[in-house]
């Protein structure tokens, strides 16, 4: 595994997040992944759902920093960026660090799990 695999799968996966192409995105999503956003948790298939049906609509996704952690048959990529998305039709800009889990399968790397910690302190001085 190189961490460059897994990082082009994860810009594709915000690529396809950002033009709201869901199919795409499903394509690098485990069956069993797991979601953590602030305050509520999804499956595979509740995370496809608030997307769908444009609960949750992402506008732009801008990484301060990322670094990837190799562990052989997963990675966990932590990227520190400015988040902004219309929930429920609000826009609202957040800094979260996110946390992306991706595991070797049969059928490539897949996203086995995602969590977005808000950061509570300036975003240009938090340190991952």
């Amino acid at each position: 595994m190189t961490t460059h695999d897994v990082q082009r799968i994860s810009t594709q996966i915000w690529d396809a997040k950002l033009a709201n192409d869901m199919t795409a995105v499903a394509g690098f999503i485990a069956d069993n992944a797991r979601f953590v956003h602030m305050g509520i948790t999804f499956d595979k298939a509740g995370e496809m759902e608030v997307f769908n049906e444009k609960i949750f609509i992402f506008k732009a996704a801008d990484v301060a920093e990322e670094y990837v952690e190799d562990y052989g048959s997963t990675a966990i990529i932590f990227k520190k960026m400015i988040l902004t998305a219309a929930i429920r039709g609000n826009e609202v800009q957040n800094p979260f660090v996110i946390s992306e889990v991706f595991t070797k399968t049969e059928d490539g790397w897949k996203l086995v799990a995602e969590t977005y910690t808000r950061v509570a302190t300036d975003l240009d001085t938090y340190r991952m």
